[in-house]
């Protein structure tokens, strides 16, 4: 007994220490990302009885999660990237768990099992915390609720089977209602049921009747789940109506079936095989030999104590035992079938995995590749070449983990400090002005961009009675180049209680045109453009409206959360202060940052940046250092502006 005890905290602490080299390294340098920006705007705006509107239309359980997490952690990241992690740890401590019930004798293949469903390398969203704090809550009680039904099968007195049925249909249908299309994970909970009982020595009748008996209870988990989801819910939103989007199913289900076929064959490859090296081959692009040289060393300690923790399971008598073609036969057929069954719902739904954006949708599957990993391993029969191959998958899910955070760290860096660079140029921004930005993160929704900027200048709603920005932003895209161009009027858009008005006729371009340059602040009164500009700012920069910067204004300071502390103050800062001092016809200002900014040695790299001081000097008659500062540029480029005066 105390043996197993054992074995079962080196497993627990085996888990917990290659989890957290994985996922915490760079937890601290994580800010906001996508759906991020307007929950925590909303929040901040409204108060978390807000989240109750904003997962209304089609996910309303998940506010069970959120308002507790936010008033325990409020804006900060850092707290819901802890607790995400905690989430995906317990959700792989709970499927050993799952396993070990099921397949007691294999110790090694069922911790391997676990091990790579919790550092499955195809889910790639874990930074993502506030977003997804609510997958990640859903899948730890998903995993939770699977373990009580067969603790439920396995118990020997009616009150303990009782019991355990209770709070296993209660975790499944808060699961769940956490995330519609998690109910592949349904198979999962049946095919282990269908192992256990499938054991007994009865007849296959016998065995079929009690396996029908035994999951009557469980069954309630999905089928009140899809009568309150299909009939009673009222869903508003189209992604997420399982009943509109299976109308073509009910009407031609062999049509439907034989369409979705090639789909569904892709995604198993992707989950098993395309998981293995397509994020990993994305993310390590421009890594530097300092990063290469960081992770080595960091899979060299997690496969040194690898290797440490399978002595230990030697010496505690750890045998070779059971590795027979029933155990074999029951594993492939239930790993292959989560996998199948993990993503129908999403295919059944028109929905693809796809690592660069839809990376969450191998979440249930990667339970089934989790499993039939070790089982392929376990066909070799020499011990070191086994251990070394798992060695092996255990390294790239490691590099892709490495790789994915540090990209994921960069985003935040390079998000705070374009941020920055703003509040230096805009002491505030006019209620109701447009924005339209465009840097190294690109802002597929409008809340990327008007998210940030609300935090910094008007944390405030708008409406006393629901949440509205103060500030507005569209995409930059050929539907909003038509609609600036052609000067369409002012537009109204509800996202999940959210309410904005963009105008294309009141837009403010803000523009970093390549990692190197500083942010640039368009304006319709004195066109500059960088020759790296994007194609599609110079149709509507004539539109940029600079003056929506009240220049009367006192500066304000971004939040340290989420924006952190202030960078530096390098070109891009002197840069960004001379541009605010020239709108505001302090032409002494821009000599002086000129002086400044020439006595600590710095340059820009972004030739047009130079036009401040360039028409500063001019203005001031200092011809030497015109022509200093035009040698610096192209001729041509100086040429094209509006208002330099040599």
């Amino acid at each position: 007994m105390k043996q197993t005890y054992l074995r079962t905290f080196s497993d627990f602490f085996y888990l917990l220490f290659i989890s957290s080299v994985t996922y915490l390294l760079f937890v601290p340098k994580f800010g906001y990302y996508y759906d991020d920006w307007y929950l925590m705007y909303a929040a901040g705006a409204k108060g978390v009885s807000v989240f109750w509107d904003i997962f209304a239309i089609d996910r309303p359980l998940r506010a069970l999660v959120m308002i507790p997490a936010y008033t325990l952690f409020g804006p900060n990241p850092l707290f819901y990237n802890v607790g995400a992690f905690l989430f995906r740890l317990l959700s792989g401590l709970l499927f050993l768990w799952v396993l070990r019930m099921i397949w007691a004798k294999n110790r090694r293949e069922t911790l391997w099992m676990a091990l790579l469903f919790l550092l499955y390398p195809g889910f790639l969203s874990q930074p993502n915390a506030i977003d997804y704090f609510c997958h990640l809550a859903g899948l730890a009680a998903g995993m939770l609720s699977i373990g009580l039904t067969i603790k439920a099968v396995q118990a020997s007195s009616l009150q303990k089977k009782i019991w355990f049925h209770f709070f296993s249909i209660l975790t499944g249908w808060f699961y769940l209602g956490q995330i519609e299309w998690y109910i592949g994970l349904e198979f999962f909970r049946f095919a282990c049921v269908l192992v256990f009982v499938l054991r007994s020595d009865e007849t296959l009748w016998v065995r079929g009747e009690r396996f029908i008996r035994v999951s009557l209870p469980a069954l309630l988990i999905p089928i009140v789940f899809l009568i309150w989801r299909l009939f009673f819910f009222d869903n508003k939103r189209g992604a997420t109506d399982i009943d509109a989007q299976l109308g073509s199913l009910r009407d031609a289900p062999l049509q439907i079936f034989l369409k979705y076929i090639p789909s569904l064959v892709g995604d198993v490859f992707d989950v098993l095989f395309n998981a293995l090296w397509i994020p990993l081959l994305r993310f390590s692009t421009g890594f530097s030999i300092t990063d290469w040289a960081a992770v080595a060393v960091i899979i060299l300690l997690v496969l040194a104590f690898t290797w440490a923790v399978s002595r230990v399971g030697q010496q505690a008598g750890e045998t070779e035992e059971n590795r027979n073609l029933r155990w074999r036969r029951e594993v492939f057929w239930v790993g292959i079938g989560t996998i199948v069954f993990g993503l129908l719902p999403v295919i059944l739904v028109g929905r693809s995995v796809e690592f660069k954006s839809f990376s969450r949708y191998t979440l249930i599957a990667s339970a089934g590749a989790a499993l039939l990993w070790p089982l392929a391993l376990s066909y070799i029969s020499n011990l070191k070449v086994r251990n070394a191959l798992m060695g092996g998958l255990l390294s790239i899910a490691l590099l892709t983990h490495y790789a994915n955070g540090l990209v994921k760290a960069r985003e935040t860096e390079t998000t705070r400090n374009f941020w920055w660079q703003v509040s230096w140029r805009a002491p505030s921004i006019s209620p109701r002005a447009t924005l339209i930005t465009r840097y190294a993160i690109a802002a597929e929704e409008d809340y990327f961009t008007w998210g940030p900027a609300n935090l910094i200048y008007h944390p405030e709603s708008n409406h006393a009675e629901f949440v509205e920005p103060v500030l507005y932003a569209m995409v930059l895209n050929e539907d909003t180049i038509e609609q600036i161009v052609a000067r369409e009027s002012q537009e109204y858009s509800n996202r999940r209680s959210i309410r904005t008005y963009p105008n294309p006729r009141n837009i403010l371009i803000l523009t970093q045109p390549t990692p190197q340059s500083c942010v640039h602040v368009l304006d319709l009164t004195a066109l500059e453009l960088s020759s790296s500009i994007d194609e599609r700012l110079k149709t509507i920069a004539p539109y940029s409206e600079a003056d929506q910067i009240d220049l009367a204004a006192p500066f304000r300071t971004p939040p340290a959360i989420p924006f952190g502390s202030e960078p530096a103050h390098d070109w891009c800062y002197y840069y960004q202060k001379a541009a605010y001092a020239r709108q505001s016809g302090n032409w002494d200002a821009v000599l002086q940052l000129g002086g400044e900014a020439r006595s600590l040695g710095y340059t820009a790299s972004d030739q047009i940046e130079w036009m401040p001081f360039l028409q500063a000097y001019a203005l001031a008659d200092d011809l030497p250092r015109v022509k200093e500062i035009a040698s610096f540029m192209d001729l041509d480029l100086i040429a094209k502006t509006r208002h330099v005066q040599l």
